[in-house]
């Protein structure tokens, strides 16, 4: 009977023990993920007053996008991401672009690496972009907003740095959805959308996030008012790219790689929907699937899925970090003609 009494009191313990430390743990998580360290200039609602941005084609109707996408900075200093930005600078130094789309996943997500530093990874990557004086924007992705400060903060953060381009609308979900419209003699000829498509609900642990139906009504609204073609950036993927992939003419020059199934948010089904039959939208570009690569011509339009831009970012067995470099020509009228597409290694 002692003995089994010392058991129970043994295993009491050991429960104790073990509620304590998750108590603890809940508390870390919940202080990491609702605490903001990043030192703000400027208030993320100011981003519902700047509206659409203009840009201009060159002379030959040509426009240029950088596209880096699942960078996954930890620090900004450590060795994997001195190793991004040098090939980040590299490619910047050999290549000029009109515009730079930091598709998601910047910053890597929640973890409890001490050397974690937000505010660092941000700035040093931010002041490399701004050395070279080109507009550039930032589409969250799942992982950006997860600890240390929310994509709000992430965004409030970069709206210091002059060439930042950052808007939204207000009553839409999401927190960055806005037009970079591209001119050329002197008329509108091509617009570039940005769409946010969220992180994880609830934040850390939960299931990915998905596209609103009220996104989607204010996009298809303003691509109608415009009346142009469209580039639509966004993190994470749709199910349509699984039928891109299967079915669609792939892009000759660009990788192709299947790893994991594009139909893992499922309620994007909706947006596929609701744009299914909006024929101005002629590329859908995203990242966030690290071992797929994707692009093809599909439903008139390209669906490009890159894989990531990072060292520090998990990559697949024979994937190497790389951005994307894709040359818009607003003077042509199918979308076979408007797009070229290029993997440069970082």
């Amino acid at each position: 009977m002692l003995l089994k009494n010392k058991y129970i009191k043994i295993g009491i313990i050991i429960l104790i023990v073990i509620a304590l430390g998750g108590m603890a743990l809940g508390a870390y998580v919940g202080g990491r993920v609702w605490t903001n360290k990043l030192p703000l200039e400027h208030d993320y609602d100011s981003i519902f007053d700047k509206g659409d941005y203009a840009l201009d084609a060159d002379e030959n109707g040509l426009f240029k996008v950088l596209k880096i996408n699942d960078t996954h900075f930890l620090n900004g200093r450590c060795t994997s991401d001195v190793k991004t930005l040098e090939g980040i600078k590299s490619v910047l130094d050999e290549h000029t672009f009109d515009l730079i789309i930091v598709n998601g996943d910047m910053i890597d997500g929640f973890g409890f690496d001490a050397k974690y530093d937000k505010e660092n990874a941000i700035k040093t990557f931010a002041t490399l972009l701004e050395s070279y004086v080109t507009p550039w924007t930032f589409i969250p992705g799942n992982n950006d907003g997860e600890m240390d400060g929310d994509d709000r903060d992430v965004i409030a953060y970069m709206l210091r740095y002059p060439h930042f381009m950052a808007g939204n609308v207000r009553d839409i979900y999401g927190d960055m959805q806005f037009f970079i419209d591209i001119n050329y003699g002197g008329e509108l000829a091509h617009t570039i959308a940005i769409m946010d498509t969220g992180m994880r609900l609830p934040a850390v642990t939960g299931a990915y996030d998905h596209i609103r139906e009220n996104q989607v009504d204010a996009l298809n609204k303003v691509i109608e008012q415009k009346g142009v073609d469209v580039s639509l950036f966004f993190h994470m993927q749709t199910p349509a790219f699984e039928k891109a992939y299967q079915e669609g003419l792939q892009y000759e020059s660009m990788p192709k790689r299947h790893s994991e199934h594009y139909d893992t948010i499922p309620k994007n089904k909706t947006f596929d929907k609701m744009v299914e039959n909006q024929s101005l939208i002629k590329l859908i570009s995203v990242g966030h699937q690290h071992g797929n690569s994707l692009c093809a011509l599909y439903n008139n339009r390209y669906y490009e899925l890159a894989s990531p831009s990072g060292y520090t970012a998990w990559r697949p067995e024979g994937v190497d970090p790389s951005v994307t470099a894709i040359t818009i020509d607003v003077t042509q009228s199918t979308t076979e003609q408007i797009y070229h597409f290029e993997k440069l290694a970082v």
